[in-house]
């Protein structure tokens, strides 16, 4: 009996042996046929491919990777990759456990030919590699492949370019009615040696193609080439989402697209050698000019303003050249800073430059204002042209105030002038002598001893006159004329009139030193705070760039208070200029 029991524990163990050992070999062979299993398949969704159109190529497993597990790079040769997408599904069937993994990236193939997307492994899987054929855009129309429903297009209008004439690049994206775009974007063309910028806004429309309606969207790109010889321009691209509908159904999910248009080749031509002037090409150049105010005659030391504008079509604002003009030397020239714009009219697009001077007439008389002329290549006439503003001339008339001074000092002069002669000695002949010959010689030697008397009294006389006259000129003018412009100066500082403080304080030098012609600032014996407080009134009155701000008097009135108490005498440089402008 105790045999027996023994018996059965020792098969009871044998069992359980057996058991365990099942149960290892089920997990082990479960494990090898779940490595085993991992599969990967590679796929296309279109063959043959047309040059310039995308197409996906969709790679599925059946187990859960990661998408940082796949390289994509051995692709980059040959196409243009666009954004990956990895989508993940899992189900059960049965009481079975199913999974999914899908990468789907959009390429674009850039040239014609045959081409072969490599195998990709993962772990112990391996996709097949794929061939491909892209064929020309022609070509697909004479096999009827090329039905799409997305299109980029490019034009380019001039053929003939020059170096550094701006053409229009224009690109149209034409969508299927049937297709919807859900998102995308058209990047700009690229050229080795010059500028691109987008022009305008983007214009939608629709046109029929062969019986089939399209929506459009038109970009256009504004592009300078700075290079001669033949040129690449680099297509735009299109790059997005679109979804299909079929009749009947909504439309379908969003699929990324990337197309490409045609390559676009141009023969940049060089500057001709016979030109003459700063290289500036166009169609269409034209020069306008108009003063302010506009009248038939300008007084002296009033401003005259003279805006010269110049208009270039399809030229970058900032090719448009400098203009040289060479002013008389009777003025004073205030610029103004240009003015740099450029606008669309008609389809056409058009660089501005607009100048504006100050012209301050300091000279009574004639003045020419010179002709004003800029060199242009006409690129459609194939020749050199100029436009031209011609030379205007004005009268320019005294300034009343100016003139008021003048006649002031001319009477000083006269007033002058007269209390000279009357100084003089009233010389007459001494009666005729009568008697005996002796009075006779005696009267002829006293007359002739008075005579010589009043000869050396007359010349020493003159030469007192003469030593006073020059003391005057280089001294103070005489502190008995009427200061009478110095109290409306006054006020228009105090009420930061700049326009009137500008015409007074004019008047007001001459009046102070009417030795002087023309002054100005340059020869006027005054400090240089003084100088700098008058230029800051000219500058305002006279340029346009500061017409917004407001000017303030008190400086000024308070340097020209100084000057007036006590005038500083003239240094020796000055006194040179003073002496050459002397009225005679």
């Amino acid at each position: 009996m105790v045999k027996a029991v023994q018996t059965h524990r020792h098969d009871s163990k044998l069992s359980l042996m057996a058991s365990m050992l099942m149960i290892a070999s089920l997990l082990f062979t479960f494990s090898f046929q779940a490595n085993a299993a991992l599969k990967m398949i590679a796929s296309v969704n279109q063959n043959p491919i047309v040059q310039g159109n995308s197409f996906i190529l969709e790679i599925r497993a059946n187990e859960s990777i990661s998408a940082s597990d796949w390289d994509n790079s051995a692709l980059l040769a040959d196409f243009v990759v666009g954004r990956t997408s990895t989508s993940s599904q899992t189900s059960y069937i049965n009481g079975k456990k199913s999974h999914i993994t899908t990468f789907t990236t959009v390429l674009m193939a850039r040239n014609v030919g045959n081409y072969t997307i490599p195998a990709f492994s993962i772990d112990d899987a391996t996709t097949k590699a794929i061939s491909i054929n892209v064929i020309s855009p022609s070509t697909a129309d004479e096999r009827g492949l090329n039905n799409r429903n997305i299109e980029l297009k490019v034009n380019v209008a001039d053929k003939a370019v020059y170096v550094g004439q701006q053409f229009i690049y224009t690109t149209t994206l034409y969508i299927a009615q049937n297709t919807e775009m859900q998102a995308g974007n058209i990047t700009e063309p690229e050229v080795a040696d010059g500028t691109v910028k987008q022009i305008g806004k983007d214009e939608n429309g629709s046109e029929i193609i062969n019986g089939r309606r399209y929506q459009t969207i038109t970009r256009q790109f504004a592009i300078t080439i700075n290079t001669a010889g033949v040129s690449v321009i680099t297509p735009s691209r299109f790059e997005g989402q679109v979804s299909t509908a079929k009749r009947g159904y909504r439309s379908g999910p969003a699929t990324p697209v990337i197309i490409q248009a045609k390559t676009v080749n141009l023969n940049i031509q060089a500057q001709p050698a016979t030109y003459k002037g700063e290289w500036l090409v166009s169609d269409f150049v034209q020069l306008n000019e108009e003063l302010q105010p506009l009248q038939d005659t300008y007084q002296q030391g009033e401003p005259i303003t003279r805006t010269i504008t110049l208009t270039a079509a399809n030229i970058a604002k900032s090719a448009l050249p400098d203009l040289a003009i060479t002013w008389p030397k009777t003025v004073k020239i205030y610029p103004d800073k240009p003015q740099l714009t450029s606008f669309a009219q008609q389809g056409n697009y058009f660089a501005q430059q607009v100048l504006s001077f100050a012209i301050i007439p300091n000279q009574v008389g004639e003045l020419t204002l010179p002709e004003v002329s800029v060199p242009w290549f006409n690129n459609k006439s194939q020749q050199q042209e100029w436009a031209t503003l011609p030379a205007k001339t004005v009268t320019v008339v005294a300034n009343e105030n100016n003139a008021a001074m003048i006649n002031g000092a001319n009477d000083i002069d006269a007033q002058a002038s007269s209390t000279m002669n009357n100084d003089k000695p009233n010389i007459q002949a001494p009666p005729a002598a009568t008697g005996s010959p002796v009075w006779r010689w005696l009267t002829f030697i006293f007359a002739g001893l008075w005579l010589l008397t009043c000869v050396t009294w007359f010349m020493l006389r003159n030469n007192q006159l003469q030593a006073a006259k020059l003391s005057s000129n280089s001294q103070a003018p005489d502190t008995t004329t009427p200061d009478n412009v110095w109290p409306q100066l006054k006020s228009a500082l105090k009420s930061n009139d700049a326009q009137q403080s500008s015409l007074l304080l004019h008047a007001w030098f001459k009046q102070q030193y009417p030795e002087i012609k023309n002054p100005d600032l340059a020869s006027l014996p005054i400090n240089v705070e003084c100088q700098q407080a008058c230029q800051a009134l000219f500058s305002f009155n006279y340029g346009k760039a500061t017409k917004s701000s407001s000017w303030n008097g008190e400086q000024l009135l308070t340097q020209l208070a100084k000057l007036r108490g006590s005038k500083q005498a003239v240094t020796k440089t000055q006194q040179s200029s003073i002496q050459a402008q002397l009225n005679p």
